[in-house]
């Protein structure tokens, strides 16, 4: 099915955005009636009364809110892509979504398509922030939402899969940090600051390191944490993205009675580098080992790290003796009283 509609209200390189309009059940049919599109956000196929349903529902948001998730088309043909817009989510939010049809996928349109509707959100002050989730199950998703700036937020049960959806947000302008205890549900967006901050620090000195530590490897490393233990974990956040952490925890490389405690790790998400939130985390981290009862904190560090190992000796960190390694990489021991 094609549409040379010339009347676009909105238009990229290659792609044009229209409203839907009654006629169009069967472009509605041809996308949500196909099971290879909604599998992983109905649990069933979608009859065609449920499809016009679904479409009745996207006319009434436009007349009502002036949004949906628009038919948008290929411009050199007019041919159907699918849809990409907003529905609302709570006052100064809206939720974004692209759904494309299987001919389409892996060209590139889902993000061109979604950062046409992200500009056109933010330049029009529909909303401060833009909401995005998927099934788990659904990488392509995942790294289209992150190429277009999304960061992680804590998963949301979604009702019409039953699952815990990771989910996303984007902000208009920067928002305030805040500090929190970690949850379950932050595993995944957890794992994508973890994986990029180890990317954009080791990109060039490590990169067996990078690569050992891909997305997927963070992901399954965070549930498995937090499925033990959340208490020792601290999380940062900008608004209600997730962009930083650290954690604690006894150190095994002292004995008991020395009352030395781990800094296992603090990680800040590139886009939230320099704004001094390391400080934040630190403090976080001495004062959790202090009410346990610890006296003296240790951590490890690659020597390549210079920026860390920097901001440690600012802190008061000093460095030890002990030496290992890993990834044919040396690794330096700090540590400091409590």
């Amino acid at each position: 099915m094609h549409s040379h509609d010339p009347t676009y209200f909105l238009s990229s390189k290659r792609i044009g955005f229209r409203l839907w309009q009654k006629e169009d059940l069967p472009l509605a049919l041809a996308l949500w009636g196909d099971r290879q599109v909604t599998r992983l956000f109905y649990k069933e196929p979608l009859s065609q009364e449920q499809v016009s349903e679904r479409l009745h529902l996207e006319i009434a948001g436009a007349a009502t809110h002036h949004i949906q998730y628009w038919p948008i088309f290929r411009r050199e043909d007019g041919a159907h892509l699918g849809c990409a817009g907003l529905r609302s989510a709570s006052a100064s939010r809206l939720e974004f979504g692209v759904h494309l049809r299987p001919q389409f996928w892996g060209q590139g349109y889902a993000t061109e398509a979604g950062a046409a509707v992200i500009r056109y959100a933010f330049q029009n002050n529909l909303c401060d922030s833009l909401f995005a989730g998927h099934h788990p199950d659904n990488r392509a998703s995942r790294n289209t939402l992150l190429k277009l700036g999304f960061l992680g937020s804590t998963a949301t049960y979604y009702q019409p899969t039953g699952l815990l959806h990771p989910s996303y947000l984007l902000y208009k302008s920067k928002p305030p940090f805040t500090v929190r205890a970690a949850r379950k549900e932050d595993g995944k967006a957890l794992a994508i600051v973890h994986c990029h901050s180890i990317e954009a620090t080791f990109r060039t000195s490590l990169p067996q390191y990078v690569e050992a530590r891909s997305l997927e490897h963070c992901e399954r490393s965070w549930q498995e944490r937090l499925d033990v233990n959340t208490a020792d974990t601290v999380v940062l956040c900008a608004g209600e993205q997730i962009v930083g952490f650290a954690g604690v925890g006894a150190c095994p490389d002292s004995p008991p009675e020395s009352r030395t405690g781990l800094l296992e790790r603090i990680y800040i998400h590139p886009s939230a580098w320099g704004r001094g939130q390391g400080r934040i985390l630190l403090d976080w981290c001495q004062n959790r080992l202090r009410a346990q009862g610890y006296t003296n904190l240790r951590l490890w560090v690659f020597e390549v790290n210079t920026r860390a190992r920097d901001f440690y000796s600012q802190q008061g960190f000093r460095l030890e003796p002990e030496r290992k390694a890993d990834f044919q990489s040396p690794i330096l021991s700090y540590s400091k009283c409590l």
